[in-house]
């Protein structure tokens, strides 16, 4: 069999069912505490990191991540977009006096999310079923069903794939919380980031949180820096070279699409991650 890291999507859906990852799931992450997720065969981060010897999904963002959780000191985490949970789960088992809110718009992610607080006897994570947008009501989403995936890459936007909708509440982050001081935010929206930013204006002026933000569209990071106040850097994030870069002028990207937006000094930076800080 080829190595596994060099398979191509359709034949690791071919591994993974004849390879079934069923049950409590110890995660092994170098450098990050661990906890368990659990999987019906059906969760891609779990299966990713059990397959790759907990290296080959997001390595770079998740430690950067952790080395953030371990620094926040009081206030609210969001983690937008949460799927099974990995962030949230990274956020609760290190900052353990803050509170933690994931969000996603489907119901299976919400039901996985909190069966993983379950067998992490996590309490301080508080999962919402919503679109974190520019309003206050209802939305749709968009979504596919697959044998063996546990959830499609659902979102707001429609697209040639997902043929499948359904109505969810949306609501505007700005307006979730009694002013509470928010100092960490992940966000992983397919395309609807600009929208969330939106409803996170206020946020982002107030508080001055952290923010790891998975932009699918390079074209799009333009726009995406737009919606944070000035002082903001970004920084892109290298899952392979365990590595941030400085994003400025003629800055060369790499093939990955999690970012980091923050007003640290790269100073601070190199002096809580591990990894290579240029």
């Amino acid at each position: 069999m080829k190595d596994y890291t060099k398979l191509r999507i359709g034949e690791k859906k071919i591994f993974w069912k004849n390879n079934p990852v069923n049950g409590e799931i110890e995660i092994l992450i170098d450098g990050i505490k661990s906890f368990k997720m659990y999987s019906e065969n059906d969760d891609t981060v779990v299966k990713e990191l059990y397959w790759t010897g907990f290296k080959g999904w997001e390595l770079t963002s998740l430690l950067l991540w952790n080395s953030l959780v371990n620094k926040l000191s009081s206030g609210l985490v969001y983690d937008i977009g949460t799927y099974s949970g990995i962030y949230t789960l990274i956020a609760a088992n290190n900052a353990k006096n803050n509170e933690i809110h994931a969000f996603d718009i489907q119901n299976k992610c919400i039901d996985r999310v909190k069966k993983n607080c379950l067998i992490n006897e996590f309490n301080n994570i508080f999962v919402k079923q919503a679109a974190c947008t520019d309003f206050s009501g209802k939305t749709s989403f968009y979504f596919y069903e697959e044998e063996g995936i546990m959830t499609s890459i659902a979102g707001l936007l429609p697209n040639k794939v997902n043929n499948l909708k359904m109505d969810v509440d949306a609501i505007k982050l700005d307006d979730y919380n009694n002013n509470e001081k928010v100092e960490l935010i992940k966000i992983d929206v397919e395309g609807a980031e600009i929208s969330t930013l939106r409803g996170l204006k206020n946020t982002l002026t107030n508080f001055s949180p952290d923010v790891l933000i998975e932009i699918n569209n390079k074209a799009d990071i333009k726009n995406v820096k737009k919606m944070f106040p000035r002082g903001y850097n970004i920084y892109d994030i290298d899952e392979t070279e365990l590595q941030l870069k400085q994003i400025k002028l003629f800055t060369k990207l790499s093939r990955h699409r999690n970012y980091l937006f923050t007003k640290k000094s790269k100073k601070t930076l190199k002096s809580l991650f591990s990894g290579r800080v240029i």
